[in-house]
């Protein structure tokens, strides 16, 4: 992170006294592009204090409830020891996070009404719907349009052809996914979400 002077800052103390989370959740939401961090020129992070009242704004918007609550993931994938891995991935990344694991594309559209996820992690080749055309269908209604998005596989990019073409602002991760290609993965969907006008 840049040293860099900033106003209306807040320690990770503090950003964690106002979301309701421990200060290494913040640290790792920080890492992960969820809340805007830089650190002092000693060398102690700073949380933009924007970012965290746009974080519990973003959560209350989204899930009805006052005050902040865990980042919610939905994870798609029919493979179990593949959904314990990746999940396993996931609270490591985020601490805190609640990750609900669905098996198919229709589990999770019809999910998309009850708990809107913060972010979803899907398998392409799922029974019924794939990954790609689920999120293509997830783009194509307003309420979820904005939903930020992980594509996990087994298969290369130019073995796609009967799924369809993957979204390009969806990164694209093979299997097995290792921790930090997700980690990065997910900061660069958080990270482009939150600076696209």
């Amino acid at each position: 992170m840049p040293v860099v002077k900033h106003d209306a800052t807040l320690t990770t103390a503090e950003a964690a006294s106002r979301l309701g989370v421990t200060p290494n959740s913040v640290m790792a939401w920080a890492d992960a592009g969820l809340l805007q961090a830089w650190r002092t020129p000693g060398g102690h992070r700073r949380i933009s204090e924007a970012s965290v009242q746009a974080m519990i704004e973003d959560r209350e918007q989204r899930s009805g409830e006052v005050g902040a609550r865990h980042f919610r993931v939905l994870l798609v994938e029919d493979n179990p020891d593949t959904a314990a891995v990746l999940t396993s991935h996931l609270n490591h990344i985020i601490p805190d996070s609640q990750v609900r694991v669905v098996r198919d594309g229709f589990q999770a559209l019809m999910h998309a009404g009850r708990e809107p996820p913060d972010l979803l992690v899907t398998d392409i080749n799922l029974p019924g719907m794939n990954g790609i055309a689920m999120i293509r269908s997830l783009r194509s209604q307003p309420a979820t349009a904005p939903w930020r998005f992980v594509l996990v596989t087994n298969y290369g990019r130019h073995e796609l052809g009967p799924f369809g073409e993957p979204p390009a602002d969806v990164p694209l991760l093979t299997k097995p996914v290792s921790i930090d290609t997700l980690r990065h993965a997910i900061h660069e969907v958080l990270t482009r979400t939150a600076t696209t006008p």
